[in-house]
């Protein structure tokens, strides 16, 4: 019996033995696998950043990654325009001033970093982000563009405003996502065609926009970026504001070339407007008489240049079209 016992005891710690075995060899198995996925995970981010794709820009052909995962943006169109793409830039920057918030109708730039402003990008800044896409344009950053390329691959669009459509699509190839763009900009031509007729008719609302500022008046004609949109919607513009040219100063005795069934204006300058309407010939415009006078975000009708600013100007256009 005490043979037999022993016998049994060797045989379960045997067992035991064996057991204990499997389960290493498994688990030596299982961190053999997650490793290789992990491997492979890190393999197919390498080879979407050393792979690249050609595109043409303001300068010519570029290649840039075949899917940037760290994209700076230079201007406001552009971070207007990757954040509606499903794009988060790394880097972008104010308008006006280095460390301004970013404008605030455009939502999800929470962990932006600010490089700076759009006149002025810092070159260390952006450096140190170690972009694998730069975005810019020629119009504001010609003078630097050496610099940026050697940082890393940076496309530029041409201008900004009037081309705006054309920069989405560029955009939108940059960071891979032209299905998307195409969309975006069907959608915004169905807006447009929708807004049209409100505006039209046998005695067509005539539509003023201008800037009050210190010391004149800047009346905005049909080359710029909310000029565009009226143009593609058309809206009529006053007879003084349909030279196809960015804008034209006055002073304010020419107040008359502003005037319009509807006035629009916007500033930076909080003061100009109030001395505008205190003076003498403010009273005279049909516009103020009809109480057509509305107040614009400069953020979007000026600085904004990408898709949804566009289609911000075009709900106040649909909310003006329907006042009194």
């Amino acid at each position: 019996m005490r043979l037999e016992r022993q016998g049994l005891g060797g045989k379960l710690w045997l067992y035991v033995v064996i057991a204990v075995m499997v389960l290493v060899l498994a688990g030596c198995g299982n961190t053999r696998t997650e490793t290789t996925y992990n491997s492979n995970e890190q393999e197919k981010k390498a080879a979407a950043t050393t792979e690249k794709r050609t595109i043409k820009d303001a300068y010519g052909e570029v290649q840039i990654p075949a899917q940037a995962s760290r994209v700076v943006v230079l201007d406001i169109g552009a971070l207007d325009n990757l954040l509606e793409l499903g794009i988060k830039p790394v880097g972008a920057p104010s308008i006006l001033a280095a460390g301004d918030p970013f404008p605030t109708y455009l939502k999800g730039t929470e962990g932006i970093k600010n490089i700076g402003s759009v006149n002025e990008p810092n070159l260390e800044a952006i450096d140190a982000l170690k972009p694998d896409l730069i975005i810019g344009n020629k119009d504001t950053h010609d003078a630097i563009y050496k610099q940026l390329k050697q940082i890393a691959p940076t496309i530029f669009v041409n201008t900004l405003g009037i081309t705006w459509k054309e920069n989405l699509q560029l955009h939108a190839e940059a960071v891979n996502k032209q299905e998307v763009g195409k969309k975006l900009l069907d959608t915004y031509q169905k807006r447009i065609d929708e807004l049209k007729p409100k505006y039209a008719g046998t005695a067509p609302k005539e539509v003023s926009l201008f800037r009050p500022r210190k010391d004149k008046l800047q009346l905005y004609l049909k080359k710029n970026f909310s000029g565009i949109i009226m143009e593609d919607a058309g809206i009529v513009r006053p007879a003084a504001q349909r030279e196809a040219s960015f804008s034209k100063d006055i002073t304010e005795e020419q107040i008359a070339e502003l005037d319009g069934d509807i006035i629009l204006w916007f500033n930076r300058e909080p003061d100009a407007f109030a001395k505008l309407e205190k003076g003498s010939l403010w009273a005279t415009l049909k516009g103020v008489q009809k109480k057509a006078v509305h107040p614009v975000e400069w953020e979007y009708w000026l600085s904004g240049l990408g898709i949804q600013a566009a289609n911000k100007v075009i709900d106040d256009l649909n909310t003006f079209a329907a006042a009194k």
